[in-house]
């Protein structure tokens, strides 16, 4: 039986609006979800700024779809 990995929250903004997702790290993956897509990256740096870096990129996909709404959280 394998542990499933511990969620933490990731909160990044974006034109003053703050988004919150979650992350995960497994065997040097991790692994970001939120409701704008899922992104997984390999650690290298400390897992939070790399899961900060990884939702930025899901929440600009999102702002390109016009996905975003105005109120964040």
């Amino acid at each position: 039986m394998s542990k499933k990995p511990q969620e933490n929250p990731v909160v990044v903004e974006v034109e003053g609006k703050r988004y919150t997702g979650f992350y995960t790290v497994s065997a040097g993956v991790i692994t970001v979800e939120s409701d704008w897509g899922e992104l997984r990256g390999h650690v290298g740096a400390t897992p939070e700024s790399i899961a900060r870096r990884l939702f930025l990129e899901i929440l600009r996909g999102a702002k390109s779809r016009g996905e975003l709404d105005e109120d964040g959280e």
